[in-house]
């Protein structure tokens, strides 16, 4: 008697039917001469790249395929940097057309990392977005935040303070000190590192010409902070209505707002923030340059007496918390770039080199940061490097393999994908102090990653990529009445904590994907969890994206580097210059070192 089962594979034969292979890429595009890379899904044989002529320009032998626990997928990586020819292509696994989207370009960041950046004018409140810079997301001025109350836990408050300005912290019009305080540095380090490159970008925002339009962006939120200071020195937590609004337009947000609270992390970090400030604007406003850093100090002398102050939800308050019981990382990263700005022993720090990402709640890598570019300034400086190195070592190895990215499954948290962004910017200061292509290789990696090469196939970014999000959890997009969200933003992204998942109507269905974090997403304007956006988030997307593109423009960093491309080639006169010359950068200039003693580019001893 014949079988009454048919195998898989003759059931395939009858129907016709065979698995499909999967490409993902960065759906924004590939730079012409750069490191390309695509993941494979399900794929054998060669994957082969063809023109719009018909013609197969590359054939590409995967590499083996390996698991990936962010997303329980066996994948292969597909290494096509050989295709340097502009153009759209695509891509077929053994004849079968997997995609045809895939784009290569001599400016594939330029514009993601201007909406990156830009997105921060569309979040300033207190001013009405005109449509010569907002195009169709212009909207009217709202929260003025003039004569605004203090709230019980605001100690030492008392009357009223005017508050303008500022950026509204992610798709609420809250705005808090602490978030504000990642979100500013790391666009104040993008100014720093690259200044000749954003001297003379713009993006078209309302700025009068005396500033760089990202120092005149960045003001904007610096303007209202300094308002957040006490007169002791200390800094309030944040500015908010009691309890969060439902979805309307900034201007139809009428409830009484408040500061909230005192906190010691706001301080600090309020510190840190106005310290790099006063060496950055120095050049642009000295008057201005000064009074940051006497905030900055106040707010450090504050700190250092009441470090732990921390901030506890009032009962009366359902706003954002940002709550830290831990201020030692905070006070850190003041003391590191105050001890930069002034050279101030009373600042100088004797704690070891943290080798954690930075996250709001976690400001001790940036002091890393700071130790290990400024040799000249710490004698740690070593130590430093040395621990940042190892960390980048750890995510170049895990970017070798699966989606190419750094992240390992316990990344998978709430604002994931701002992980993946400040993994990415760790990357490039491996790459900066060492000139190392792996790190630099990675960090392109991880930008491809938030663009679409992850395991749901999308660009992260509103408005960039065959895919991306439509309905992100922002009330300006939601309540604007406009089919597309503001453009430029970096959804959170996935992870399985499933915070805003229930029955209620306003939560979400169960989105989440068993044993793959990287999978649990929902492009829903109810998924607060997985689909908010933040400045916090954008902040490290448009470091990336913008280091990226400043660096292929020719640009090295500001401060002390060896071995990156586009470092002068300096002969110094043997005569003069005795022992093992090296070019070196600093804050200030090109220099010559040798045996312990710097010297100009002409061989003549610097003081």
């Amino acid at each position: 008697m014949k079988s009454m089962f048919l195998t898989a594979s003759a059931i395939l034969a009858l129907t016709g039917v065979s698995f499909a292979a999967t490409a993902y890429i960065n759906q924004v595009g590939y730079r012409t001469g750069d490191f390309k890379e695509l993941t494979l899904f399900e794929g054998s044989g060669n994957v082969d790249f063809v023109d719009q002529s018909g013609q197969t320009v590359l054939s590409v032998t995967p590499s083996a395929a390996a698991n990936w626990n962010g997303s329980g997928q066996s994948v292969q990586l597909v290494d096509f940097s050989a295709l340097k020819t502009p153009g759209t292509y695509t891509v077929k696994v053994n004849g079968q057309e997997v995609r045809k989207d895939l784009k290569i370009t001599d400016d594939a960041y330029g514009d993601v990392s201007k909406a990156l950046l830009k997105w921060f004018y569309y979040q300033r409140a207190s001013m009405a977005l005109e449509e010569q810079y907002a195009g169709k997301w212009k909207r009217s001025a709202g929260h003025p935040d003039m004569g605004v109350a203090f709230h019980s836990s605001a100690t030492g408050g008392s009357g009223t303070v005017d508050s303008p300005k500022g950026w509204y912290d992610a798709g609420d019009y809250g705005k808090y000190i602490v978030n504000s305080g990642i979100s500013t540095y790391t666009l104040l380090s993008l100014y720093e590192h690259f200044p000749a490159y954003f001297d003379n970008l713009k993006w078209n925002i309302p700025a009068d010409g005396s500033l760089p339009d990202l120092l005149a962006e960045i003001k904007y939120n610096l303007d209202w902070m300094l308002t957040m200071q006490a007169a002791d020195g200390g800094v309030y937590h944040k500015l908010t209505t009691l309890e969060f609004c439902g979805t309307i337009m900034p201007n139809e947000d009428v409830d009484t707002r408040y500061i909230i609270g005192k906190s010691s992390t706001a301080t600090f970090d309020f510190a840190g923030v106005m310290a790099v400030a006063a060496r950055v604007y120095r050049k642009f406003d000295a008057s201005y340059a000064d009074k940051v850093l006497e905030a900055a100090k106040k707010a450090y002398e504050w700190g250092s007496a009441n470090s732990n102050v921390y901030y506890k939800q009032p009962s009366d308050v359902a706003t954002g918390t940002y709550s830290d019981n831990n201020s030692s990382d905070e006070k850190e990263f003041a003391s590191v770039e105050l001890y930069v700005t002034t050279k101030d022993a009373a600042y100088a720090s004797t704690k070891e080199p943290s080798g954690s990402i930075p996250g709001w709640a976690e400001m001790s890598g940036l002091a890393t940061y700071c130790k290990a570019t400024h040799p000249d300034v710490f004698g740690d400086a070593e130590a430093a490097k040395d621990t940042l190195l190892s960390v980048a070592d750890l995510y170049a190895s895990r970017a070798s393999t699966g989606f190419g990215v750094p992240m390992s499954k316990g990344d998978f948290y709430w604002g994931s994908n701002s992980v993946a962004a400040n993994m990415g910017v760790w990357l490039l200061y491996a790459y900066y102090l060492t000139g190392d292509k792996k790190y630099y290789q990675s960090a392109v990696k991880t930008l491809d990653y938030l663009l679409g090469k992850n395991p749901l196939d999308m660009s992260f970014v509103t408005g960039f990529g065959s895919k991306s999000p439509k309905h992100p959890h922002h009330r300006p997009s939601q309540a604007d009445g406009i089919s597309e969200p503001v453009p430029g933003m970096l959804v959170g992204g996935p992870q399985p904590g499933g915070e805003d998942i229930g029955s209620q109507e306003w939560q979400c269905r169960d989105y989440r994907v068993n044993n793959a974090p990287a999978k649990s997403y929902l492009d829903d304007e109810c998924s607060y969890a997985s689909n908010e956006v933040a400045i916090n988030w954008n902040s490290p997307a448009a470091y990336l994206a913008g280091a990226l593109q400043a660096i292929n423009a020719g640009h090295a960093p500001s401060f002390a580097v060896e071995g990156l491309i586009a470092l002068p080639k300096v002969r110094p006169v043997a005569r003069t210059v005795v022992g093992s010359p090296k070019v070196r950068f600093d804050t200030h200039r090109v220099y010559i070192e040798s045996n312990g003693v710097r010297y100009d580019l002409k061989g003549n001893k610097l003081k």
